[in-house]
């Protein structure tokens, strides 16, 4: 019963959601969550969080993503893919070279507007929940960027992708867009989570096979950070919040080059992989708790 993670490839017609109150069945863990949500229909990486684990989802979810599928040409519909209501369709598919090149207005940095289907907010509201009410609102563009768009011809009007994007980069959005500027419309057809930051679905298990023996530490997330590791007396100090710790920690030697680079760094044990927590270096040298997974949420520190 330890905080981690458990990298798990999704499979379709299942929530987000529902992996994660699977999981939490099966590990009988304390509390699980994900970080970056899949579309029930939507295959692939999906990063669950055990424990104190949930507290770092905000690193969890970044980096850049890489998502793989089909894109259906010729069809536009209410959700950018097609689960939802068929709005127009059209027979005048352009050639695929003429889709290649207009695709590439497409790479970089760009303004979007998420799906009505997604889960931002809208006055406190989630978008998807007020489409299904049928609820008229609008969305605000957002930047995001496309750092590689590959297509791929499978037939005249079904084309493959590959891309790599940031976070918060809808590939539905992609796709209506790309079919409203080639005149024909366009709605995704298959959406599959490659990446997350360093993370591949290489290394994903299915949720059948999921066990304790499987959670991995969540230092992985963070690969970027550099990491101490203290006494056990110090980093259990450390872990039940205790601030003089800190300020002892301030004086430590084998501080001074973390301090000439103010950041977060990770801590751990001697002699353990477990990581225990964040500790944030400041600019004026002082330290402190950047996330504490010795602590109950809510917790003073």
């Amino acid at each position: 019963m330890h905080n981690g993670i458990l990298l798990i490839d999704k499979p379709t017609g299942i929530t987000s959601a529902g992996v994660v109150a699977r999981i939490k069945h099966i590990l009988q863990a304390a509390r699980v969550g994900h970080a970056g949500t899949l579309d029930p229909d939507a295959t692939g990486l999906l990063v669950i969080l055990i424990n104190g684990a949930t507290r770092i989802a905000s690193y969890a979810a970044d980096g850049t993503k890489v998502y793989s599928g089909t894109i259906k040409l010729g069809v536009r519909t209410s959700t950018d893919d097609l689960a939802g209501e068929v709005l127009s369709r059209s027979e005048d598919i352009p050639s695929f070279e003429q889709i290649h090149q207009c695709a590439q207005r497409f790479i970089g940095h760009i303004q979007q507007v998420p799906p009505k289907v997604s889960a931002v907010k809208v006055g406190g509201k989630r978008a998807h929940k007020m489409q299904r009410l049928g609820e008229e609102f609008e969305l605000k563009a957002r930047e995001v960027e496309v750092s590689r768009l590959e297509l791929s011809s499978l037939s005249p009007d079904l084309i493959g992708y590959r891309m790599e994007c940031s976070p918060g980069t809808y590939v539905r959005s992609v796709a209506r867009d790309l079919g409203d500027a080639l005149g024909c419309g366009a709605a995704v057809a298959t959406i599959r989570r490659e990446r997350s930051g360093v993370l591949s679905v290489d290394r994903a298990v299915q949720i059948t096979e999921v066990s304790w023996e499987l959670v991995q530490d969540w230092s992985v997330l963070v690969p970027h950070l550099p990491r101490i590791e203290l006494a056990p007396a110090v980093a259990a100090a450390l872990h039940n919040g205790q601030r003089n710790s800190l300020r002892a920690l301030e004086e430590a030697a084998f501080m001074t080059g973390l301090r000439e680079k103010p950041g977060v760094v990770m801590y751990g044990v001697e002699g353990s992989s477990d990581t225990l927590g964040l500790l944030r270096v400041n600019p004026d040298q002082s330290i402190d708790f950047e996330i504490n997974l010795g602590l109950k949420l809510g917790s003073p520190t």
